[in-house]
């Protein structure tokens, strides 16, 4: 079994587990087993792969199947969300609050121009993850395939794991300040996206941050060039996530230092 296939399994039986404690109804408890039986199987037919497939095709396999359930323990956390916990998003709302106003006291603006690129860097948080790992194929390193989602995956799913304990509506559900509204194509195509994806509500630390950065950072070790290309556009992704709406200040920091202290660790 490959680390990323026992990564996988022990995040959704955590929280198929961990449901039966908390304060939901019994139908939420049986959606978050269900999903979890779901992703199980997947897992098992993954590594079961080797036995019905020849050796090369079960190792491409292996290296793409995590693409398809990454998002169950996040859809499993969504059954935690009952309501949110006012004291936690107003703390969370302040120190927003604190931050916008440094940088309107220092005269910065976004112009029309910039608020677009970020709304386009934000709609790469779904598809750099595979496209990281197609960079490894693109330069040979699929033996690297393992070591990839290790990376990405633990401190994606430590995000996932703590969001239940900071129940919070996202930013762009509770302000109307215009530096949190961009009336664009692109951005329609992103709040289209959450509306019909996601949990509606934030992932605390953010889940999207801790995966793109380590991606980069992954790729920063094994292809240099594109690892920076994807550290920049990780950046932007967090930048845009706070100027959006789209996640809290504190949620962005926090999920880049889950992301840096997972890849740190393993560095040493």
């Amino acid at each position: 079994m490959r680390a990323s296939e026992l990564i996988q399994a022990g995040i959704v039986s955590f929280l198929a587990i961990a449901c039966w404690f908390a304060p939901i109804s019994r139908r939420r408890r049986v959606n978050v087993t269900l999903l979890a039986l779901g992703a199980l199987i997947g897992v098992a037919a993954s590594c079961a792969s080797q036995y019905f497939m020849a050796p090369d095709a079960s190792a491409i396999f292996r290296d793409w199947f995590p693409v398809v359930i990454t998002l169950v323990p996040y859809w499993q956390t969504g059954q935690f969300f009952v309501r949110p916990n006012e004291k936690i998003q107003d703390w969370l709302g302040e120190i927003d609050r604190r931050f916008f106003l440094i940088f309107s006291r220092m005269g910065w603006k976004l112009g029309r121009g910039v608020r677009l690129t970020m709304e386009w860097a934000y709609s790469f948080c779904y598809p750099i993850v595979p496209l990281g790992l197609a960079a490894l194929y693109v330069a040979g390193l699929q033996r690297k395939a393992d070591t990839y989602w290790v990376l990405v995956l633990v401190p994606t799913y430590i995000c996932y794991a703590v969001t239940p304990l900071f129940p919070a509506l996202p930013p762009r559900s509770l302000t109307k300040d215009c530096m949190r509204q961009s009336a664009t194509k692109s951005r329609a195509f992103n709040l289209w996206i959450l509306k019909h994806g996601s949990i509606q509500a934030i992932s605390f630390p953010s889940a999207h941050v801790a995966a793109a950065l380590g991606a980069a950072l992954v790729l920063l070790q094994y292809v240099p060039v594109a690892g920076a290309l994807f550290l920049v556009i990780s950046f932007w992704i967090a930048l845009a996530a706070v100027v959006e709406g789209y996640h809290y200040t504190l949620d962005v920091i926090l999920g880049a230092a889950v992301s840096l202290a997972v890849y740190l660790a393993w560095r040493l």
